[in-house]
């Protein structure tokens, strides 16, 4: 029996469930054999994060009826206006994973370039709970300076538009 204990209740364990490797099938095949698991997966935990690089938008209509459901993934890949109208006023954090090119490619960073592309997620998820994670930065190109550069822009363009 898997079912989750008092305990773990009250600790509202997180589980994270993605569908990276479904990209290439339709929204109803998703619906046909894939969100059952997960729908199944999502009732042992008290609260799920969904998403990893894939883009949710198409199949959120399932996505959003997931049990416990808190935050969703907005890959690069996602359309964001789509989710910012989806997600505004509700209690799910638009989860944002900008793209790890203007960290990870280059030794140096292109500070306007961040910043427009900080600033369109910070209109489309007006209104929302926002979350900012920076992943699948596997170098630096040399310049670890572009970690605090990057970090000072988030926070300025927070100030400023959010």
């Amino acid at each position: 029996d898997l079912t989750p204990t008092p305990a773990v209740q009250r600790h509202m364990l997180w589980g994270n469930l993605n569908s990276q490797e479904t990209v290439c099938i339709s929204p109803q095949m998703y619906h046909d054999f894939v969100f059952p698991s997960y729908e199944r997966l999502a009732k042992h935990f008290g609260l799920v994060y969904y998403g990893c690089c894939e883009p949710v938008d198409p199949i959120w209509d399932d996505v959003r009826t997931l049990h416990g459901l808190r935050k969703v993934s907005i890959s690069p890949w996602c359309n964001e206006e789509a989710m910012g109208e989806r997600l505004r006023g509700s209690s799910v954090i638009y989860s944002r994973k900008p793209s790890p090119n203007f960290l990870g490619v280059g030794s140096t960073l292109d500070e306007d370039a961040y910043a427009a592309h900080i600033r369109r997620t910070l209109e489309c998820a007006r209104g929302c709970q926002l979350e900012f994670i920076h992943r699948d930065i596997y170098t630096l190109d040399g310049n670890p300076g572009k970690i605090g550069r990057a970090v000072r822009i988030l926070r300025r363009e927070i100030d400023r538009f959010f």
